[in-house]
């Protein structure tokens, strides 16, 4: 970690009124991330652009799957890039509330995106109970909550992680499946609900797979997934 990164969050803390990303003033109409830096995101423009990137590489990965229907997400996702920043402040720095105002862009993005659509329930990407703790709250659950606010769906916590699973960063695909596999649980007898579930990245899909299976074992219907990023590829 570099000493900018260990610095950021004791600077927003002592001074809120600088992005998170960039350490620029904010003005005052700006809440964590400033407009430039919010510009500079490499954001999906085009209708469905996203579903289709994000349901292609699931083909790819999970050839024929009928398990996720749909798919929306905000911006590609670029290692190093600013929004890398800006997902590590609010997912290991602390900053829950900048992951509430991501989810709120988000769920704008699922009302242009997803015109008609109805969800019973918005399902966060569960933490284990450990990680959990380490973090103090689940990024995904924020995310989650800031859709929630913006399309009217209630949150519910339907999944648990059933065991505790490394971070899938530093798997390939193989490793990645083997790492999630058995890995949530759904103790609800669902009926035929349409889910919205919710993560922050995605990239393989194999964690977002593997939880839409144990939502349709519980008798989920329709499953949509929705992220603030796509990994690029």
């Amino acid at each position: 970690m570099t000493l900018e990164r260990l610095l950021r969050p004791i600077l927003h803390f002592a001074y809120p009124n600088v992005c998170v990303v960039c350490q620029s003033l904010l003005t005052r109409n700006e809440t964590y991330v400033c407009a430039a830096c919010q510009n500079d995101f490499d954001a999906f423009l085009l209708p469905n652009e996203s579903a289709e990137k994000m349901m292609a590489t699931l083909e790819a990965h999970f050839p024929k799957q009928t398990v996720i229907s749909d798919a929306v997400a905000l911006y590609n996702f670029h290692k190093q890039g600013k929004l890398q920043a800006l997902i590590h402040a609010f997912k290991y720095e602390g900053l829950s509330r900048l992951a509430l105002e991501q989810g709120r862009r988000l769920g704008e993005a699922i009302l242009r995106e997803k015109r008609g659509a109805r969800f019973d329930f918005i399902a966060p990407m569960p933490l284990h109970p450990i990680r959990k703790i380490e973090r103090g709250y689940n990024q995904a659950e924020r995310l989650a909550k800031g859709v929630s606010e913006v399309i009217g769906t209630p949150v519910r916590e339907l999944v648990r992680r059933a065991r505790y699973a490394k971070t899938q960063t530093s798997f390939d695909l193989a490793g990645r499946l083997q790492n999630v596999k058995n890995a949530f649980e759904c103790d609800e007898a669902l009926n035929g609900e349409s889910i919205l579930l919710i993560d922050d990245v995605f990239t393989t899909g194999s964690t977002m797979m593997e939880c839409a299976k144990t939502l349709k074992s519980a008798g989920a219907g329709r499953i949509t997934i929705a992220t603030l990023a796509v990994a690029a590829s």
